[in-house]
Formats: structure tokens, C-alpha cells, sequence
């Protein structure tokens, strides 16, 4: 009889102890050895990966000792995970914002009856539209390189790069399902970023498939002067655009060491992503564990997305320091538009915001999970990344560069087309640059190809870019910035205010140091802290119904009654549901507001 109670209580604990932990032991055994990739380049990306992998489920495990939370209720009455509803609608600092009408403040514009942002100089700001780099026109592109210089300059760069840095070998940003829809929002906060300088401005992405046709793709004007700089026998920039960039590493250059391993996008590698019908395949598994029901996927979007890491190598190469070259966020944004293309023709509109990988920790660490938060944007949960309104409300894309036998040109005197075949769109070859293949095309940038080489030699009249912006535009651009001079200093929580008023700033100081930094006064904003307003945000248009109404706002810790507000719903959708939205309301009772919205 006591060897039966000794054997059930032995189980008991072995259940226990396997339970607690599973995460621990599963993080011994990877499912695949990468001595069994198909090349060098992808057991070097599967290395990786299953590195960021174990460095992610350690982190996790020790999480709980680290993790710091907001004020308010205790932490064994904190509320479970709800579903998020449309977010991005109001924000307490532009980086979170997912509609125009949001970031109009930042802008310091207004909003008119067509529901559209003006600026004081009355352009109206429209979505962003991100094209191929080199379909840019030369204003835009040296528009793009201004904003990067001043971003730069003013340390907001690097200040957004550590965030990836922050996350780049442990977290759910790599190595699993959430790599894609953390890349999405983070390129859009970059976005966002470049627009608070210039909203003329998009991230433009670049695809490397236009380079990959080349003898040797390092030849591509794409790595010219013009666009992202040549590098010395030592791989440091040393002209262009971003020329001598201080680094996050230390370094006085962005170092690159192109073609020294991994490879290009090729149409090959796109037409895998476009063939999967499953969506374990898109946000993949890329580094699971002994017990995991789905095998390896080498096709998967971000191991091709890592051959282009490994071609550009330098800082480029390790995911802690990738972000530290511009190139990264034009990559990024081309991994984005092949993701957004996969969305559109494989997924119905209805499913692509719900479907997400199973949450199984032999297959991800739990940070991948589809409502793990999404670090470091604390208010997010990974399967936000899956939002339609991205693309619905904050950015478009343009259609690849494309050519045909009827129609020869590229519509850029960077790109020429290969009528060979299918007729395709082709990167230009700097001068010296190998030309081999290409003889007869215009494939040489301002040159011909003459035995296997670019050279100068009798072309049509050669195209002469701009290298500056006219001083008419740098003054339009300084002045621009004369009127709204960006400051990263945000209350990055709604509540911030309502909190420093309740000397949470000394008490709970980690938090709000992190994350109440404006009404903490840490740092000095040049937006209105103390008064704050959170607008809530609705479509104009057919029926707005303008409705005068008392607002009482419940917080955690008492009632307000809110002096008389103006507000604009549409007729269409009952007010009931809107009145919780407001969130903070404008201190200042001796005003009457009116918010279109």
C-alpha cells in the first residue's frame, strides 16, 4: 500500500515540476539540427535564429522577477487579457497613433469638415505611399535622406534603433510567428518619426530583387553615392548620404561587407511565400523545439529575409546591431509589402486580423504567443500587428517596377529592362561596375557596357541627379521644423498625468520614468502635458450628428464630472458606445471645445 501512495505522490511531482518547467526543458533540444540546412547561408540564419531562440525562453523565465507595472490595482487583481478593440484612434504620443486624425495634433494642423489633417501651409497629409527606392523622384528621395539626417542628428534615431537593439537576441521579434507583426508596427513608428520632420515623407522599401539579376550585385547603383553609399577596402561608408553615422556599437561608420555570404531576394523566394495557404507558414515556427508538430519551414519569409541580412553583412549581420544602417528599415519595408501581398491574395479581409499561429511552446517561447505583449510597445499584443488598418489608414504601397517587350522602360533612369524572356525591371550598374550579360541594354548608369565592364562612352545625353535640395526647399524643410521641433517627451500611457498627481512618480518611479516621462517633467515636451486631451476619433462623413452632452469619466480611483463638451459621433453608430472612450478631458473649464472627430 505505501509503495502506491510513495508512486501517486512521486507523479504528483513530476507533473508539477514538468509543468513549471516545460519551457526550461523543451529550450535543451531544438527539433532540427542546423547541419541539415540545404546551404551555408541558412545553417548560419538557423544557428542564429535558435540562438535569439534560447536567449528569448531564458528571458522569459526570468521575466517575472523584472517586470514592472503600472499603478492602480494590486497585481493579484490585475484584469486578464481582453480583446483589444480599434486601437490607435486617440493616442498620448504620436508613435501609437493608427489613423491620421490622430496624428493631426503632432502636426500641428486641424481637422476640416471633409474629416481630412491641414497644415497651417494648408497641404493636406495623406497616407503614406511607400515606393521602390528608386522609383523616387529626386525630390523625394533627397527629401527621405534629409528627414534621416535630421532624425539622426537629433538622436531620435538611435533612440528607435535601440528599441530593436533592445529585443534583437532574446524577445518575440525574432525567431518565431511574431517576427512579422512586431517588423510592422516598428516600421511604421520609424515612419511616423520621419513624418513628425517632413510629412511629405515615406519609407521607401527596396527590392533587392532588382539587384539580384546583376554579376556581382554590390555593382547595383543602389550602392552608389546616390542612394546608399560606397564603403572602403574595410567595409566603412564613406560617402553618400549616410556617410560616417556614429553607431550604436561605438563605431564612426555604419560598417557593410556585401556578397561575403547569403543572397538577394530572388522572384523564387517570393513565389514560396505567395504559394502557402497555411498560416503557420507566413508567421512561422522558425526555431522550434524537440515536440513541436511542424517541421522547419527554410522557406519561411524570415529566413530569406536573413540571407538579405547576411548579404549586406556589417552591422547589418546580427540582429542586435541591424538597425544601426538605413538600409534595414527599406528592407523591412519590402519584407512588409511581400507580407501585405500574401494577405491580399490568399486571405479573405475577415481573417487576416484573427488568424495566428497556435500558441505551443515547443514550437515558440511564449513571448511569440499571439497575446503576449509586444515588447518594448508595452500597450500592444503581438496579434495587433495583424491589424488591417495599417494599410487601410496608414500606408500604401506602390506597385513593383515592371516593364514589358511593348513598353521597355522602367519609368527611372535607374532601372533598365530586361527584355530577355519576361521582360523585367533591372538595378543600373555603376561605372567599373561588371556588366557581363548585358551587352547591348542600357544597363550601365551614365556609361555603356564594353567588355564585361561599365564605362563612359557615347550614350544619350547622361541623366544628372540632384545631390542637394534646392534652397527653396531647404527652407520650406526648416521652416517645417521651426513650427513643430519634434521632442521625443510623451506620456506613453493615458493615465500619466492622473497618476504623477498621485505621486506615483516617486512611488512606483521604474514605471514612470519609463513611460510618464512628461508628467514627471524628466524631460521637456513641446506638446501640452497638463492639459491633456484625448479626442476620440470616428469617420466623418453622410449623417455627422452633432451632439451636446455631459460626459462623467470613472476612473480607478473616483468620479469626474466633465465639464460641457461639443462632441461629433456619427448617427449611425449609437453613442453609448463612445462616451467610456474619453479618457482624459481639458482642465480648463472656462472653455468650451469643439472637436471634430
Amino acid at each position: 500500500m505505501w509503495l502506491i501512495l510513495l508512486f501517486i505522490c512521486l507523479t504528483f511531482v513530476a507533473k508539477s515540476i514538468f509543468g513549471q518547467n516545460q519551457i526550461s526543458q523543451a529550450s535543451s533540444h531544438f527539433l532540427e539540427n542546423c547541419d541539415q540546412a540545404p546551404t551555408l547561408a541558412i545553417r548560419t540564419t538557423c544557428l542564429n535564429l535558435q540562438r535569439i531562440a534560447n536567449n528569448s525562453r531564458k528571458n522569459f523565465e526570468q521575466q517575472a522577477q523584472v517586470i514592472i507595472h503600472p499603478p492602480g490595482i494590486p497585481e493579484h487583481l490585475r484584469p486578464g487579457i481582453v480583446m483589444p478593440g480599434s486601437r490607435g484612434q486617440v493616442a498620448s504620443n504620436p508613435y501609437d497613433c493608427m489613423t491620421l486624425t490622430c496624428l493631426c495634433p503632432y502636426f500641428a494642423g486641424g481637422i476640416d469638415p471633409q474629416n481630412q489633417c491641414v497644415l497651417r501651409n494648408g497641404q493636406i497629409i495623406t497616407m503614406a505611399y511607400r515606393k521602390e527606392y528608386r522609383m523616387l523622384t529626386e525630390d523625394e528621395r533627397l527629401r527621405y535622406h534629409n528627414a534621416l539626417n535630421v532624425l539622426k542628428q537629433r538622436g531620435e534615431y538611435d533612440r528607435i534603433s535601440m528599441e530593436h537593439q533592445s529585443v534583437g537576441g532574446r524577445g518575440g521579434a525574432h525567431s518565431g510567428p511574431g517576427f512579422l507583426p512586431w517588423h510592422r508596427e516598428y516600421i511604421k513608428r520609424f515612419e511616423i518619426a520621419l513624418r513628425l520632420i517632413d510629412p511629405t515623407v515615406s519609407v521607401p522599401y527596396w527590392d533587392s530583387v532588382l539587384d539580384s539579376y546583376l554579376p556581382n550585385p554590390s555593382d547595383s547603383i543602389f550602392f552608389s553615392p546616390l542612394f546608399m553609399g560606397e564603403t572602403d577596402f574595410f567595409g566603412n561608408v564613406i560617402n553618400g548620404p549616410f556617410a560616417y553615422w556614429n553607431t550604436l556599437d561605438g563605431r564612426s561608420t555604419i560598417i557593410r561587407n556585401l556578397g561575403q555570404e547569403g543572397q538577394l531576394f530572388t522572384e523564387l523566394s517570393i513565389q514560396q511565400v505567395m504559394q502557402q495557404n497555411r498560416i503557420e507558414n507566413i508567421l512561422s515556427y522558425t526555431a522550434p523545439m524537440q515536440g513541436c508538430p511542424y517541421p522547419v519551414n527554410y522557406g519561411a519569409l524570415e529566413y530569406s529575409h536573413s540571407n538579405v541580412h547576411l548579404w549586406i553583412g556589417g552591422h547589418m549581420k546580427p540582429p542586435e546591431q541591424s538597425s544601426n544602417d538605413p538600409i534595414f528599415f527599406s528592407h523591412h519595408a519590402f519584407v512588409d509589402f511581400i507580407w501585405e501581398l500574401w494577405r491580399q491574395n490568399v486571405q479573405p479581409m475577415w481573417s487576416r486580423e484573427l488568424e495566428y499561429p497556435p500558441d505551443i511552446a515547443a514550437c515558440a517561447d511564449p513571448q511569440h504567443f499571439s497575446y503576449a505583449l509586444m515588447r518594448p510597445f508595452f500597450t500592444l499584443f503581438n496579434r495587433d500587428g495583424l491589424s488591417n488598418m495599417y494599410t487601410d489608414q496608414m500606408y500604401r504601397f506602390a506597385p513593383r517596377p515592371g516593364c514589358t517587350a511593348e513598353i521597355p522602360t522602367c519609368g527611372t533612369p535607374y532601372l533598365f529592362c530586361d527584355t530577355r524572356g519576361i521582360a523585367h525591371c533591372v538595378a543600373k550598374i555603376k561605372l567599373n561596375g561588371l556588366c557581363v550579360g548585358f551587352e547591348g541594354f542600357d544597363a550601365c548608369f551614365n556609361g555603356i557596357c564594353h567588355m564585361g565592364r561599365c564605362v563612359y562612352g557615347p550614350t544619350p545625353a547622361p541623366f544628372v541627379p540632384q545631390t542637394s535640395l534646392s534652397q527653396v526647399q531647404q527652407t520650406e524643410i526648416s521652416q517645417t521644423q521651426i513650427r513643430q521641433r519634434f521632442v521625443d517627451c510623451f506620456n506613453r500611457h493615458p493615465c500619466c498625468e492622473a497618476w504623477a498627481n498621485l505621486d506615483e512618480c516617486r512611488r512606483n518611479r521604474n514605471y514612470m520614468q519609463q513611460y510618464c516621462r512628461a508628467a514627471c517633467h524628466i524631460c521637456n515636451s513641446t506638446f501640452n502635458t497638463t492639459n491633456d486631451v484625448v479626442i476620440v476619433i470616428l469617420p466623418a462623413g453622410n449623417g455627422v450628428l452633432m451632439v451636446n452632452v455631459e460626459v462623467i469619466r470613472i476612473n480607478l480611483w473616483k468620479k469626474t464630472v466633465v465639464n460641457h463638451v461639443t462632441f461629433v459621433t456619427h448617427q449611425k453608430i449609437p453613442h453609448v458606445q463612445f462616451q467610456y472612450r474619453l479618457l482624459l478631458i481639458s482642465k480648463n473649464k472656462n472653455k468650451n471645445r469643439v472637436y471634430y472627430i
